[in-house]
C-alpha cells in the first residue's frame, strides 16, 4: 500500500468517525441519515457533473451500482437500529471490525483476490484489536456476552456485514469507471431508497424541521459521509479491497477519541491496548 493511499484512508477514517459521532447526538437518527444522504447528493452535484463530462460510464457498471446501493441502504437501516440500544464506543468497533472479516472471506474465497501473508497478519492483528476493544480484560470468556446480548448486537453485526458487501461491490464498480462518480450515483440511490423506507415506516419527522434544529450537523454530515465512502472507493482502484476495508478500521481509533472527548465516554486500559493493536495492524498492511 502506497503512502498516498494510506493518507487518503486515514482522512476518510476521520470523516467516518465524525459523521457517526454527529448522528449519535441526534435522537431522530433514521431521519438524520436520510437527511445527510440528501445533503451529500446536493453538495457534490457539481463534482458529479464534472466527472460525468470528463469520464466514462460503462453499462456493465450498472449492476454493481444497484448492488452497492441495496447494500448501503440496508447498512443505514441496520446502523440506525444498532445505535438505538448501544453506545457509540461499544457498537462502532464491533460494527467496523465485522467488515474486514467478511470482506476478506468473500474476496479470497469467491473473487480470488491475492493477499500477501503479511497482509493476512495485519488484518488478523486489526481484527484482534477490534474484538477486545470493549472487553475489561484480554479474556475470551468475556466475548460470550456478544452472543448473550444478540438481541441488541445482531443489528451491529448486520450493519458491519452490509458494509463489507458494499465495499466488495464498490471495488468491482470502481475497476470499471471513476470511483468518485460511481459512489455519487450510489449515494443518489441510497438517498432515494432510504427516503422510501422512511415513508413506508411512517417516520413522524419533518426533514425541514430537522435541518432548522441541526443545520451544522446536517452540513457536516453531508460533507463527511460522502468523503469517507468515496475516498475508500477511490483507493480500491489501485489497492486490494481487503486492505482498504481493514485499514479503514483505524476510524475506530478516531471514534474512541471522539467518544472520550465529546461524548464523555470512559475508556479503559484494555481499549487503549486494543487501539495500539489496530495501529500496529495498519502498519503491517502498509509494509506488506
Amino acid at each position: 500500500m502506497s503512502t498516498t493511499i494510506l493518507l487518503i484512508l486515514l482522512f476518510a477514517a476521520v470523516c467516518h468517525a465524525i459523521w457517526n459521532a454527529l448522528s449519535k447526538k441526534i435522537e431522530e437518527r433514521d431521519a438524520f441519515f436520510t437527511l445527510i444522504l440528501g445533503a451529500s447528493v446536493i453538495l457534490y452535484f457539481p463534482l458529479a457533473v464534472y466527472l460525468w463530462q470528463t469520464s466514462s460510464f460503462p453499462p456493465g457498471a450498472i449492476k454493481w451500482l444497484l448492488l452497492s446501493t441495496c447494500s448501503e441502504v440496508l447498512y443505514f437501516v441496520a446502523l440506525g437500529k444498532a445505535y438505538k440500544t448501544n453506545h457509540l464506543s461499544y457498537a462502532y468497533p464491533i460494527l467496523r471490525g465485522t467488515a474486514p472479516i467478511v470482506t476478506t472471506i468473500i474476496s479470497t474465497l469467491f473473487i480470488g483476490t491475492a493477499i500477501a501473508w503479511t497482509g493476512f497478519v495485519g488484518i488478523l492483528v486489526i481484527v484482534a484489536g477490534v474484538v477486545f476493544m470493549n472487553q475489561r480484560t484480554f479474556s475470551f470468556r468475556e466475548l460470550s456476552h456478544l452472543v448473550k446480548d444478540w438481541g441488541n448486537m445482531k443489528w451491529v453485526f448486520l450493519a458491519g456485514s452490509f458494509s463489507a458487501c458494499s465495499s466488495i461491490v464498490d471495488g468491482m464498480g470502481a475497476s470499471m469507471m471513476s470511483g468518485l462518480l460511481f459512489k455519487y450515483f450510489v449515494f443518489f440511490g441510497m438517498f432515494a431508497g432510504k427516503w422510501i423506507i422512511d415513508r413506508r415506516a411512517e417516520i413522524k419527522v419533518s426533514y425541514v424541521a430537522l435541518i432548522k434544529r441541526y443545520p451544522w450537523h446536517t452540513l457536516a454530515g453531508g460533507l463527511f459521509v460522502f468523503v469517507s465512502n468515496s475516498l475508500a472507493v477511490y483507493a480500491m482502484q489501485t489497492t486490494p479491497v481487503t486492505y482498504v476495508a481493514s485499514v479503514r478500521e483505524i476510524s475506530i481509533v478516531f471514534a474512541t477519541l471522539i467518544g472520550v472527548i465529546w461524548l464523555k465516554e470512559k475508556v479503559g486500559v484494555v481499549k487503549w491496548v486494543s487501539i495500539g493493536m489496530i495501529l500496529a495492524g495498519v502498519v503491517i498492511i502498509k509494509l506488506s
